[in-house]
């Protein structure tokens, strides 16, 4: 199912959408309760969705966690998060963004200060080729092959409220 997203505004999920600064109470009618562990984070579509409320029960953070073979398949700006080879959605968001990227994690995630999103993969191409060599496995191997599959997109994409990276 495809969602279109919004970053610091919502996300567009069918004919729902889930705002940010929403109530809880207005998620749950629409979503229903979802599973939760701690009160703050809701988990939906068989946990491909995440939503964060903040202190005052705000939706403060959409993250959706399905990656390449999750049912939900955000686009944003016009571009399938999921699907996209992850250099490209890289930089298809850095022009959006137009100013500070928190880039720490080496690769692994970035967070785009200006337009409050955030990107996560598990591997990197280059770790999942080095790994396959050092274990003397073929890049034809099954496991290796679905590890650099999974290397080349990513796994989750997120968006929170203005200043939500800061």
């Amino acid at each position: 199912m495809q969602a279109l997203l919004y970053p610091l505004d919502k996300a567009v999920i069918g004919d729902k959408n889930i705002c940010l600064g929403m109530d809880k109470s207005s998620v749950f009618n629409m979503l229903g309760k979802g599973e939760s562990f701690d009160e703050k984070r809701y988990y939906y579509f068989n946990s491909d969705l995440a939503v964060d409320f903040d202190d005052k029960n705000k939706v403060e953070f959409i993250e959706f966690l399905g990656g390449i073979d999750g049912e939900l398949q955000p686009m944003i700006y016009n571009i399938s998060a999921f699907e996209e080879n992850a250099d490209d959605l890289l930089e298809i968001l850095k022009k959006f963004n137009n100013g500070e990227i928190d880039d720490s994690e080496n690769g692994y995630s970035y967070g785009f200060l200006e337009i409050s999103v955030g990107i996560y993969r598990e591997f990197l191409p280059e770790e999942v080729i080095e790994d396959a060599k050092n274990n003397n496995m073929s890049l034809d191997d099954e496991d290796v092959m679905e590890d650099l599959r999974k290397a080349l997109h990513w796994a989750t994409i997120g968006f929170g409220v203005k200043n939500y990276y800061r």
